[in-house]
């Protein structure tokens, strides 16, 4: 159970550092939205899709915490 709980926060954790480094990668660009499409100007990432991403992650990884700690409660 401890190995679930420490995945979940790894995601958590991954989710809140792309969320973050998107927004100040973001900001360095003057929060342009010039070539956010990946195939516009050859393959490369924007830094609103780390953003993204990491949003994406954040509330099912934060629902998956909320399930496995009710489960725990509910064991003992």
């Amino acid at each position: 159970m401890r190995f679930k709980f420490f995945v979940r926060l790894f995601l958590l954790t991954i989710g809140f550092g792309l969320t973050t480094a998107g927004l100040l990668s973001w900001k360095d660009v003057g929060f342009s939205l010039e070539h956010i499409w990946p195939f516009s100007n050859g393959i490369h990432a924007h830094p609103a899709h780390a953003l993204v991403l990491g949003m994406a992650l954040i509330p099912p990884t934060l629902w998956e915490i909320f399930v496995l700690e009710n489960k725990a409660n509910r064991d003992h």
